[in-house]
């Protein structure tokens, strides 16, 4: 089974083509225009990729010039469907003008499928052991800005003092969260999934405390 992106503005043209590679015992992913086809090839990684020219934002012809640009999608091949365009582009693996028969759009999928390479894998989510530190690092900067603007407020001659105290409140959660991120991923290794959960739960019940302390008279 292969997976099959199919893009065409036109949503009637694009229920029958889905449904006509979904008849073949393929996956299909939809895309109404040509950034959405280009975004979604980039993180599906289709076999095989079908589409119409005439579409907003990016055409079938330019959809397939991008593709050729990136490594990871060049060697996709693409089904170049048109009704103004007398014989495709170069760019493009098959060209299909339309009106087309249903066998032959059929045969033009199958013949692509079987001259597909296989797609490169997506690149793997960053493990938790490198992603926590990461983004507790990212939170500092802000943080510190964040800081830094509390004092200047606390330090204003008429400030809205429970705003202030509502601010700092969340300022210490973040701070609490960044810290818990660190710790989550020195755990995730090796830690059983009672102990992260009791540290996330801890962490939200703290969050909770802080935002419901009663304000000082």
């Amino acid at each position: 089974m292969s997976l099959v992106l199919v893009a065409d503005d036109e949503p009637a043209v694009l229920e029958v083509l889905s449904h006509v590679v979904e008849d073949l015992g393929h996956d299909v992913v939809r895309a109404r225009d040509g950034e959405e086809a280009l975004g979604l090839a980039r993180a599906r990684r289709p076999h095989l990729v079908v589409t119409d020219h005439m579409m907003p934002r990016l055409s079938g012809v330019d959809l397939c010039r991008r593709m050729k640009q990136e490594a990871q999608l060049k060697d996709v091949p693409v089904i170049l469907l048109s009704a103004v365009l007398p014989q495709g582009a170069p760019e493009a693996f098959a060209f299909l003008h339309k009106p087309f028969e249903i066998t032959d759009f059929e045969s033009v999928i199958r013949q692509s499928l079987a001259s597909a390479p296989e797609p490169l894998a997506a690149p793997e989510a960053p493990p938790m052991d490198a992603l926590g530190p990461w983004v507790a690092r990212a939170l500092n900067g802000p943080l510190e800005a964040a800081r830094e603007q509390l004092r200047l407020l606390e330090r204003a001659p008429s400030v809205d003092r429970a705003a202030l105290e509502a601010l700092g409140v969340q300022l210490q959660s973040l701070e609490t969260w960044g810290r818990n991120l660190r710790e989550l991923a020195r755990l995730s290794s090796g830690a059983s999934n009672e102990a992260l959960r009791e540290l996330v739960l801890g962490s939200s019940l703290r969050g909770l405390k802080l935002s419901e302390e009663p304000k000082g008279e």
